[in-house]
């Protein structure tokens, strides 16, 4: 039941944050940069598709960590730790300003992930 909630949080905030918030500041991001920022169906899905799926990747850490690492606050520096880590891994082409727009949308999910996370936890989750 954990990893289903996990999963569904993950996901649910992953495609709304990561997805639907990444594509919102692609557009920023090509405004301030001076192009002419471009809308394709094709284009927004994939991105919103990806937010979505990494959502469910980190919802599955987040999962792991609650099972594995009993000291909330542990758990949570790693959790955002790791999860940072990879969202560098995805943005390190950009140029220094959009990297830290997206790191910073990145740490705001993991942040609501975790918060929501910690609310819902079932009460042999808590230390």
């Amino acid at each position: 039941m954990a990893l289903k909630s996990d999963l569904t949080r993950g996901t649910l905030l992953g495609l709304i944050i990561l997805g639907i918030g990444g594509r919102l500041l692609m557009r920023v991001i090509a405004h301030m940069e001076g192009r002419t920022p471009v809308f394709t169906a094709p284009g927004s899905v994939t991105v919103v598709f990806a937010g979505t799926v990494a959502g469910a990747f980190a919802g599955f850490i987040y999962y792991l960590l609650r099972r594995f690492v009993a000291d909330p606050w542990i758990r949570t520096a790693a959790f955002i730790v790791i999860c940072e880590l990879i969202s560098w891994r995805g943005v390190s082409g950009l140029l220094p300003l959009p990297q830290a727009m997206f790191m910073s949308l990145a740490l705001v999910y993991l942040v609501i992930v975790d918060l929501v996370g910690r609310r819902s936890a079932p009460p042999h989750y808590h230390s």
